[in-house]
């Protein structure tokens, strides 16, 4: 499964399109398999979930995230689970093991 996650430093981003920077984890059942940081740049939260999609991403962990681009993500497949704060690979390694 492929997992994306803002991040504000090591932790999850607040809101999802205030940071460019996205973790993203390869994982298979509860073991991380790959670990990229990418930089987006400039783009804002309309084209990074564009990206995200995009990249094959099956699940965004996020903080706070607007209704629409919820809503737009969901539509495409993408599994998000808001509302988390903490350290970004803390919180994915904590979900692996309820998923």
């Amino acid at each position: 499964m492929k997992i994306a996650v803002p991040l504000f430093r090591k932790r999850v981003s607040p809101h999802f399109g205030s940071s460019s920077r996205i973790l993203l984890l390869e994982t298979k059942g509860e073991e991380i398999c790959q670990e990229t940081i990418w930089d987006l740049g400039g783009e804002g939260p309309v084209e990074i979930a564009r990206r995200l999609v995009a990249l094959g991403v099956e699940e965004l962990i996020c903080g706070g995230i607007q209704s629409h681009y919820k809503d737009w993500l969901i539509g495409k497949g993408v599994r998000v689970v808001d509302n988390q704060r903490g350290v970004a690979r803390e919180i994915v390694q904590d979900l692996l093991l309820i998923i």
